[in-house]
């Protein structure tokens, strides 16, 4: 039996319009205005965490305010978050097929709500978010947990994600990898990719 282990933000939720609207927003109230192209690029080859801490280190704002900022904006916006084109109907023919679903993302408490107000939540066994406390990505702990707890067969798990990171947390935790990468993507392959795949369609 097969596994589905899906990342969010990129993946299965188009919102990093979102996400870099409050991330400028909070880079802006420290004084530094960085164009909507950089942070994207920024945000999508290493992390949000990792642009945050950039802008704290070009200002004299802190990380935790920054991130503090940050979370008010982006929580505003929330209702904004819509699927991925061909989201649903992916979750659908491969749970048809015998699939199971999971999540695990870095997003937090706004994980639930945005899938259960999408008409998705249903789909997933588990959906292990920031909130677990597991490190963040490329540690592969966070799929560890839902192999262990769910005696999934890495053989036969998939992690799907939008970044290298999220091929690198698969390679981790030792199961498959799938990089979701359009053709305008900022993200580079990393050469651990078991597939590669324009949209997710195509899975």
């Amino acid at each position: 039996m097969s596994a589905y282990i899906w990342d969010l933000d990129g993946t299965l939720l188009d919102s990093y319009n979102v996400i870099i609207r409050a991330a400028m927003q909070a880079a802006a109230e420290a004084g530094i205005h960085d164009s909507a192209e950089d942070v994207l690029k920024k945000v999508k080859r290493a992390s949000l965490t990792a642009y945050l801490k950039d802008v704290s280190e070009r200002s004299h704002s802190t990380y935790e305010n920054l991130n503090e900022d940050y979370r008010r904006y982006t929580h505003s916006l929330d209702e904004e978050i819509c699927l991925m084109p061909h989201a649903k109907e992916v979750l659908e023919r491969l749970q048809k097929s015998g699939a199971e679903h999971y999540v695990f993302t870095h997003r937090g408490a706004s994980s639930q709500p945005i899938l259960q107000r999408l008409g998705i939540l249903d789909f997933f066994r588990e959906v292990v978010t920031a909130e677990y406390g597991f490190p963040s990505k490329p540690s592969g702990d966070g799929l560890r947990y839902l192999l262990e707890k769910y005696g999934l067969d890495p053989k036969t798990t998939w992690y799907i994600g939008d970044r290298s990171m999220d091929v690198l947390c698969a390679k981790d935790a030792g199961v498959r990898a799938v990089l979701l990468l359009p053709e305008d993507s900022w993200v580079l392959p990393t050469g651990k990719e078991d597939r590669l795949i324009p949209d997710l369609g195509a899975l």
